[in-house]
């Protein structure tokens, strides 16, 4: 599995396919989270093909660390942040070390969000281009795609829906 389908997993995981009209009223904002510490399932659907990982997340937006395992393939892949910098760590690596890793190239490789602005939207706190649509439901651009989240606090359950690249993803959390 290729870093691009984890992050790619990543990012579908805070879009859904939805729907709405209109501007949903201020006062009534439902909210993600906040999650920085939890285990779940990602389930990618992208127009090729489909697949899942388990996640073990412990980040907020300032540092933090995912665990990415395929059990099919028993392929691990883990991203670490700190601020800014970011590094990755592949089981199928030789070399076996933590390599830097850039947000460009890990946009490059498919990924709409790199696990910082992630990491923001699991604590709860949306970017202001995402406009929310009604409780649980926000649409927008980041990084220059256009997204759209539905999110269901009582399945802890958040889609994210890439209609920008035609990709989709799909977070269940185990607090």
């Amino acid at each position: 599995m290729k870093l691009s389908i984890i992050v790619a997993i990543m990012t579908a995981l805070l879009l859904t396919a939805c729907a709405t009209t209109g501007q949903y009223k201020a006062g009534a904002m439902a909210s993600i989270g906040p999650y920085s510490k939890f285990s779940g399932r990602l389930i990618v659907i992208e127009p090729a093909r489909r697949w899942q990982v388990l996640v073990n997340w412990d980040g907020t937006p300032e540092r933090g660390l995912i665990r990415l395992t395929h059990a099919a393939s028993n392929r691990i892949i883990q991203l670490s942040w700190h601020d800014n910098i970011t590094h990755i760590l592949d089981n199928r690596d030789s070399a076996g070390e933590w390599k830097p890793v850039t947000k460009e190239e890990i946009i490059k490789q498919g990924v709409i969000l790199p696990p910082q602005q992630l990491a923001l939207i699991l604590s709860g706190k949306l970017p202001k281009s995402l406009i929310q649509k009604k409780p649980g439901r926000w649409q927008g651009k980041i990084n220059k795609t256009f997204l759209k989240i539905k999110w269901s606090a009582e399945n802890h359950k958040l889609e994210l829906m890439d209609i920008t690249h035609g990709r989709q993803a799909i977070l269940i959390i185990q607090p």
